[in-house]
């Protein structure tokens, strides 16, 4: 079941991103009974039972050098492999959380509130005075132009936090 990473590549995004990361994530995913086919996904058959084995990996406990990078990324797929292997034998993986079942009615309320939402948005849109639609049409120029210039604001509730901090400060 020996999986072999793709270690330049993880090494190559680790170097352009290690500036904006803080951790890595890694995450092992273990199927009960059986893992689906590529066929079982096209037809929509779900899997008995999904497990899912979450690691947060700090940025700070990972090498910096391209070889050590290479073996600390083999050793956690060993690792990896080990914790499947596991799995497959005591039918979880170590520490397992517990999980509450998806409340039938908060599901069906969020659905009902977004289908509102989107045809009041869609209604206003087509149907509403000009004001909106020049709203809509700044809100969706502001978005792209967000995205493609990587333009990331301050949340207002973080400014805030920082004009009091700076206030109290001040005295």
């Amino acid at each position: 079941m020996c999986c072999f990473p793709k270690t330049k590549g993880f090494y190559a995004c680790l170097q352009e991103l290690r500036a904006s990361l803080d951790s890595v994530y890694d995450v092992t995913i273990g199927y009960k009974y059986r893992c689906p086919s590529f066929m079982d996904n096209a037809f929509g058959v779900d899997p008995a039972e999904v497990h899912v084995h979450v690691r947060r990996v700090h940025l700070d406990d990972i090498p910096m050098s391209e070889n050590e990078v290479t073996s600390w990324l083999m050793d956690t797929f060993h690792f990896k492999d080990q914790l499947l292997s596991d799995f497959h034998s005591k039918g979880h993986f170590p520490n397992p959380g517990t999980e509450k079942e998806l409340s039938t009615v908060k599901c069906l309320l969020n659905a009902i509130g977004v289908i509102f939402l989107t045809c009041t948005c869609t209604y206003l849109t087509f149907f509403s005075s000009i004001w909106f639609k020049v709203y809509v049409s700044s809100v969706c120029a502001y978005l792209a132009s967000a995205t493609y210039f990587n333009i990331r604001p301050q949340p207002i509730a973080g400014y805030g936090k920082a004009v009091i901090t700076r206030n109290s400060a001040k005295h």
